[in-house]
């Protein structure tokens, strides 16, 4: 019995939630049929057999999160959105975006070569005052309305804050 248990204890300390550290567990079992295999976890199986067999595209969820307990009970079927909502409520997941270093990407990436240089000018004489290497960084940095100094660049309006606006070419 002791083989089994450190089986088992090597196996949940490979198997844990990067966000939390606690051990993640789900019972799967592998079936043939015709040579043809399928792998499911248990839950699912139990739930099947006991509630309801056609479960479609649902999702059986332990509702204590134990996945050791898959007694009748303690299963619920559930959307693949209910589960993310779970997931994100509980705490249990971290966006990969949030802690991604971002330094290294090449900026053609994300949106970046889409962005376009922008140009606060004098209204009396038009002489560029300041530019800016995105409408974005000119809101970061001016702290008013992205979308009124992007209808006066585009020149559907005459002036936004006292300065007319333009976009101008990138160097």
């Amino acid at each position: 019995m002791r083989a089994k248990c450190d089986f088992w204890t090597k196996l949940l300390t490979k198997a844990k939630n990067e966000r939390t550290g606690e051990p993640t567990v789900a019972l799967r079992v592998a079936l043939s049929r015709d040579g043809v295999r399928y792998d499911l976890t248990v839950r699912r199986l139990v739930y099947a057999a006991f509630v309801r067999a056609e479960l479609g595209d649902g999702v059986v969820l332990n509702r204590d999160g134990n996945g050791w307990d898959n007694r009748v009970e303690n299963l619920q079927l559930a959307t693949n959105r209910e589960k993310g909502r779970r997931v994100v409520a509980r705490q249990r997941h971290t966006s990969s975006l949030a802690t991604a270093d971002r330094s290294q990407w090449p900026q053609t990436y994300g949106g970046y070569s889409r962005r376009k240089p922008v140009a606060r000018c004098d209204r009396a004489t038009g002489a560029v005052l300041e530019t800016y290497p995105s409408i974005a960084e000119a809101v970061r940095r001016t702290g008013w309305d992205e979308k009124s100094i992007i209808l006066a660049a585009k020149g559907r309006w005459q002036h936004y804050h006292g300065f007319a606006w333009r976009y101008v070419e990138a160097a």
